[in-house]
């Protein structure tokens, strides 16, 4: 009961001192990060023109809040006035902050000193982002100061503490640190979406890069990061000037993002919604750069662009669009952030002692969700894939499986067909063969005979050739092939002829059939014309020399053969004929002790 008599005490003598006209708030040198703007009263100059010796004469009132939000008044000038008096008998050294880099006029009068600071007056020795003030006060002095703020482009919003150097330090050093962790982490995310999108080739990963390029550019300029740092007074002119085109940049690169990482064409309503927002937004920025047009309160007019974003991402999600988790609950903190610091921005509500990094806090975990989001997406896409192959696979096998059965039914059909093919072709040699073989046994004319003879052993080369064919398929052994002939045509004759076969090549099928052929008109000619009844003997050579084939056939007959008598028969013409157009070579003979046949040509 006690403690609660207590603090209500203590909250009327507060309220008491805020309703009373301003007095001095007493320091010592212990006192540090202490809230001014309680202690202070604040005039509105409405022709921005008034001097600290005419603002003196004027009202003020007081300030009953911590952060006093001005809003946006180009023409307008917002004055604060607070008193500190020196408790102690030491002289104290203080430093007076402006908690706002943003705001481009901050006059800061100390008795006749006035000093000029802010956004577009950042000079050399400033050490700190934020404006601040160095005071001294002497023992148990008692001294008023004046603060002018003034924005032409953006919003002026004050936020007043008194510091002592160590403790200043120590928070400057501090919100640096969280400034270089925010950057640092969007940096990252920038360098990791970027090398996805050069090995995926993804646009929503480029227009998610752009978002990102965006954050990075604005967050810059918010913080004062950008006008500290990397920024001369007139750069920071011209960019405060052309803000708004910052900031359609990053809702055109949001915009491009949700339609490709939500797919909208297959929702053509919220297409043509967002597509107009990327013909807007620019044409309303540039009409507000400057003021030319509209002023920085346009702003207001991007926020139902956010809400649209949410509700079409809500709105698929419903529908089915695993991609739109994510993106509904980063797109949520960061269409409240926005709401809030426009809010604020407009001088709406003040509750940046509550969430001071509020959008800084949004877009970090915005950015890591969007992130995981694209990952999943890769994922999501990884398992479509996946199933088009399978599908695509099972398909193919069944493709397979048909055509292979269709080309089996179809190959059984060719063997049956070729089967009765080679039969009856068989057949056909055979009855050529018996009936040639019945002729020439009802002939009694030798010489009939003789021909017929001659006929049937050339048909049997080739017969023979064919059932190797039948038999062995495309390896025929030449010397077997050979042998068979000769032995064919020595049974015809009563003579005891020796055979040497000097065979070291396997000729081709179609060279085979020539061949064969050949050696049958050639060892025919030898039977019949070399060889008398004691016989004798007969050598088949065929080798490759100097890239060529040498078929050679000779005997040694005791019986010369006359070489122009020879020449004019059918057999030696059917020779020429085949050496010559089919194996492109040439056949020559001569006689030393018997006739010796040679045949060559190139391989």
């Amino acid at each position: 009961m006690l403690k609660f008599k207590m603090n209500f005490k203590t909250f009327l003598i507060y309220f008491y001192l805020l309703s009373i006209p301003l007095y001095a708030l007493d320091i010592t040198e212990h006192n540090s990060s202490v809230e001014l703007l309680p202690f202070s009263q604040f005039y509105i100059d409405k022709s921005n023109k008034l001097s600290v010796e005419e603002i003196k004469k004027r009202e003020f009132s007081n300030i009953k809040k911590e952060i006093f939000s001005f809003g946006f008044h180009p023409n307008q000038a917002l004055w604060v006035k607070f008193k500190l008096r020196n408790q102690t008998d030491k002289p104290l050294r203080k430093i007076i902050e402006y908690a706002n880099p943003l705001t481009e006029d901050v006059i800061f009068f100390d008795k006749t000193e006035q000093i000029v600071e802010g956004s577009w007056h950042i000079s050399n020795s400033r050490e700190s982002i934020n404006p601040a003030f160095t005071i001294k006060l002497n023992p148990y002095e008692e001294r008023t100061f004046y603060i002018k703020a003034h924005s032409t482009i953006s919003t002026v919003i004050i936020q007043l503490r008194l510091w002592n150097s160590k403790d200043f330090n120590h928070y400057t050093t501090k919100h640096l640190m969280f400034i270089v962790l925010f950057f640092a982490i969007m940096g990252t995310l920038l360098i990791y979406n970027l090398f996805i999108y050069l090995f995926t080739n993804d646009k929503a990963y480029l227009y998610y890069l752009f978002y990102l390029i965006a954050i990075i550019l604005n967050e810059l300029t918010y913080s004062g990061v950008a006008q500290y740092y990397f920024l001369s007074p007139e750069l920071s002119k011209i960019v405060t000037e052309y803000i708004m085109l910052l900031i359609a940049f990053m809702i055109v690169t949001i915009v491009l993002f949700t339609r490709e990482f939500l797919n909208t064409k297959h929702f053509p309503l919220f297409d043509s919604l967002l597509k107009s927002t990327l013909y807007g937004v620019p044409i309303l920025s540039l009409l507000s750069c400057n003021n030319f047009l509209f002023t920085s309160n346009i702003i207001i007019v991007f926020l139902p662009i956010g809400a649209l974003i949410l509700f079409i991402a809500f709105y698929l999600l419903y529908h089915g669009v695993k991609e739109a988790q994510f993106y509904v609950f980063g797109w949520s903190l960061v269409v409240v952030a926005l709401l809030i610091t426009n809010l604020q921005t407009l001088g709406i509500m003040d509750i940046n002692h509550i969430v001071k990094y509020i959008n800084d806090f949004a877009f970090t975990a915005e950015a890591f969700l969007f992130s995981i989001a694209l990952a999943h997406r890769i994922k999501i896409n990884n398992n479509k894939i996946i199933e088009m192959q399978q599908s695509e696979q099972q398909r193919l096998q069944t493709l397979v499986t048909q055509k292979t059965h269709d080309l089996q039914i179809s190959l059984n059909k060719e063997l049956l067909l070729h089967k009765e093919l080679n039969h009856r072709v068989k057949n056909n040699f055979q009855m050529i063969l018996s009936l040639i073989k019945l002729q020439t046994l009802k002939s009694d004319n030798e010489s009939l005979k003789k021909l017929l003879s001659t006929i049937e052993n050339r048909i049997y080369s080739i017969s023979y050739l064919y059932s190797l064919l039948q038999i062995q398929n495309r390896e025929i052994d030449t010397k077997t092939y050979f042998q068979s002939i000769i032995s064919h045509i020595q049974y015809g004759f009563e003579k005891e002829v020796k055979i040497v076969y000097n065979i070291n090549y396997n000729l081709p099928i179609d060279e085979l059939v020539y061949c064969g052929l050949i050696l049958n008109e050639l060892v025919t000619n030898s039977f019949k014309y070399a060889f008398d009844s004691r016989g004798g003997e007969l050598i088949v050579s065929l080798e490759i020399f100097d890239n060529s084939i040498n078929f050679t056939i000779q005997d040694n007959g005791s019986k010369p053969i006359s070489s122009s008598k020879s020449s004019n028969t059918l057999g030696l013409l059917i020779i020429q004929t085949l050496v010559e157009e089919h194996l492109g070579g040439e056949f020559k003979f001569t006689y030393n002790r018997g006739v010796k046949n040679i045949i060559r040509w190139k391989i």
